[in-house]
């Protein structure tokens, strides 16, 4: 099982959304590494300080820009 965040769901992380969390740490409790492509992270990423981002982002893949 594959799973790939869109923006919405880097947003909801960099908001402090529970949710989104519980879903994210539920994910790397059974080894499953979200995607995110790097176009979604550019558009997450508003600049200056994101360290929810940040953090979330250290336990995904993120996707190259091909």
């Amino acid at each position: 099982m594959g799973v790939t965040y869109d923006t919405g769901a880097l947003v909801a992380a960099d908001r402090g959304e529970r949710r989104m969390w519980a879903r994210h740490r539920a994910l790397l409790i059974r080894r499953v590494v979200p995607r995110a492509p790097a176009p979604v992270v550019a558009q997450a990423w508003r600049g200056g300080r994101q360290a929810r981002l940040a953090r979330l982002l250290e336990g995904c893949h993120v996707d190259d820009l091909d």
